[in-house]
């Protein structure tokens, strides 16, 4: 069973969770903390794949294997052929 958090927001968050609550978007407080924690860990695992997809593809262009363009039409004409592949 999970323990129970004590934690202090601050007026203007306070005033921010209470108006969600009351608003009838969230049932109670927690919810309203629970979704913010998970809106927050999607965000850090979009960021570590984002880092992921960042550092392999420098690893590619440090191995020879990138792609050099003329113009960013060019750039943009080949991304959207890739796109229309998948």
């Amino acid at each position: 069973m999970a323990r129970a958090k004590t934690f202090s927001l601050g007026d203007a968050y306070d005033g921010i969770l209470a108006d969600l609550v009351r608003n009838g978007r969230f049932g109670t407080e927690t919810e309203v903390v629970r979704a913010g924690i998970r809106m927050l860990a999607d965000y850090e695992m979009r960021m570590q794949s984002l880092r992921q997809a960042i550092s392999a593809a420098d690893t590619e262009i440090e191995a020879g294997l990138g792609m050099e363009y003329g113009s960013a039409e060019a750039i943009l004409s080949d991304v959207m052929n890739d796109d229309e592949e998948r």
